[in-house]
């Protein structure tokens, strides 16, 4: 089971791509400027469905999954999932930093009477 896009009526927002944890929605794999997902690397979690802003994503229930495949798809999945938490938590430290940088600079500073 997967999720395809309809050709005709994606916008090439690139929402998709962007939140699809298996990284296998692809760009210009047609002649066409649209979106493709790459139904062996799809793990049925359906992220792309709900950020699609026209609704051209639709569930397939004729492809039938390799469990090897499945597996390894899920895998990544979860490793894309690790790199997004600490991406997270980098980002998170780097805007304490520059806080307490902000707050030392103003204290730092002699405010006249």
């Amino acid at each position: 089971m997967t999720y395809r896009i309809e050709l005709d009526g994606c916008i090439n927002c690139s929402w998709c791509r962007r939140t699809c944890p298996t990284e296998t929605i692809s760009f210009f794999l047609t002649r066409h400027r649209t979106h493709v997902i790459e139904p062996s690397g799809c793990i049925d979690c359906g992220i792309c469905v709900n950020v699609c802003p026209v609704n051209v994503i639709t569930y397939d229930p004729t492809y039938e999954h390799n469990p090897t495949e499945l597996e390894a798809a899920k895998e990544h999945a979860r490793q894309w999932a690790r790199r997004q938490r600490q991406v997270k938590l980098q980002r998170r430290a780097r805007a304490e930093a520059a806080v307490k940088k902000v707050a030392a600079g103003r204290s730092a500073v002699a405010v006249p009477a």
